[in-house]
């Protein structure tokens, strides 16, 4: 057996139990103005692998097993493909790759003066963040090699040891399994929805991306919506996919929602000191929360709702519960936390604005527009994504089975939105 370089966390090796053990990548699609120089772009991209050493490894060992860890690739992966950069293209790639590969792939799909980069990262390696800034450092050694051609970015710092333990140990273990505790009693009402977003495993099929543009004027609709109701733009977004799930719910099922689940995703770098959270691990873990919906059902009293609910979010450490029920399986507390129908509810997560000066590939090159997505559902009916890049918010859905609920889901948020200009005087 290979030598383990980087030893996996607990949090690693249950992110694995996904779906089978199949990857679940996330990735950011680039569309650029521009030639992109697809020698230089692989150089770069080795180059940046260099300096992110678990990005020159493969994961060894079973998602059970505590010996399981990163281990150096014994030959130079294929970093760079041009191919199609559309989802599903993507989505067949790496879900077809050997055995030993390294976590980043990158596509390029060059037509005329625009291009199309997808970098995709296994989840278990690294968050959105943690991408956008692996594909900042990319994006500085292809313009730094454009005027020096031995350039190479300075290495991180990693660790050999990707444990969790110390930023648990910032709390105290009762904290935590209070933590956990208070998260799972947010579940357990959702359970009574459950049938509505379950996908039996013979309607799955191709995983299929859909994607909602919401551009400037809506985006400060959306905004001063907000502002109006002492609210953030995250909390609109929820209302609104808190308003359109209730109504798909009960147009189809006739069933009338009391509350609607909210399951999204924490970074847990904002608990740790600044020095320690540009390091690349998976800090991204998932919570629970539900929102209630009044009986009016309109959006002013659900944003109430939401607002309230993210207060008391703030106050709770979003994720620690989570980060705890993994670390801590044997817990009293944790039990619930762990049942597998856990899994089977819609996911929705807010990356939030991906900072304009982290991607610069030099001048000629620009781009246009950004795009966030995961790749493979494991076991959600769908999963949104959200990112914001230049005033513009794209959200992006990825289901294999609830195709319909997925295009109205999108299609309602949309139209919700853009009736947000009747709230506020613009």
């Amino acid at each position: 057996m290979a030598d383990i370089i980087i030893h996996s966390a607990k949090l690693d090796r249950f992110q694995r139990n996904f779906n089978n053990n199949r990857f679940y990548f996330i990735s950011l699609q680039l569309d650029l103005s521009g030639t992109i120089d697809v020698g230089r772009l692989e150089t770069a991209v080795k180059q940046t692998a260099d300096a992110v050493r678990i990005l020159r490894c493969y994961y060894n060992g079973s998602p059970e097993s505590e010996d399981s860890g990163w281990v150096m690739l014994t030959e130079e992966p294929e970093w760079v493909r041009e191919t199609r950069a559309d989802p599903t293209n993507v989505t067949a790639i790496l879900e077809n790759l050997p055995a030993e590969h390294s976590p980043l792939h990158v596509v390029v799909d060059q037509k005329g003066s625009l291009c199309t980069l997808v970098f995709s990262i296994d989840h278990t390696v690294t968050d959105a963040h943690g991408l956008w800034d692996i594909v900042g450092m990319i994006s500085a050694c292809y313009r730094n090699l454009g005027w020096d051609p031995d350039y190479s970015p300075v290495p991180l710092r990693e660790s050999d040891d990707r444990s969790m333990r110390p930023l648990l140990a910032s709390y105290s273990l009762e904290t935590c399994a209070e933590i956990c505790r208070a998260e799972a009693e947010k579940r357990i009402p959702v359970q009574q929805y459950k049938k509505l977003f379950v996908v039996p495993q013979d309607r799955r099929g191709m995983p299929k991306l859909f994607t909602q543009k919401i551009g400037p004027l809506m985006l400060k609709n959306m905004k001063a919506f907000a502002h109006l109701h002492h609210a953030t733009l995250n909390d609109v977004l929820l209302t609104v996919y808190a308003a359109a799930l209730q109504e798909y719910v009960q147009k189809t099922f006739n069933t009338s929602m009391s509350i609607v689940p909210i399951r999204g995703a924490a970074d847990l770098r904002k608990y740790l000191p600044p020095y320690l959270r540009n390091e690349i691990k998976n800090y991204s873990v998932s919570y629970w929360s539900r929102v209630p919906i009044p009986g009016s059902g309109d959006l002013v009293s659900i944003l109430h709702e939401v607002t309230a609910l993210s207060e008391r979010n703030r106050m709770t450490a979003p994720g620690i519960g989570e980060l705890f029920a993994i670390e801590e399986p044997d817990s009293k507390a944790a039990g619930p936390y762990l049942e597998p129908e856990y899994y089977s509810t819609p996911f929705i997560s807010n990356a939030g604005v991906l900072p304009k000066d982290v991607v610069d590939f030099g001048n000629g090159v620009s781009v246009k527009d950004a795009l966030s997505y995961p790749n493979i559902t494991t076991g959600n009916p769908f999963v949104i994504v959200v990112v914001t890049w230049e005033n513009t918010m794209s959200l992006s859905i990825l289901t294999d089975g609830a195709y319909d609920t997925a295009a109205h889901l999108l299609k309602r948020m949309g139209e919700l939105i853009g009736e947000l200009d009747t709230f506020v005087n613009i």
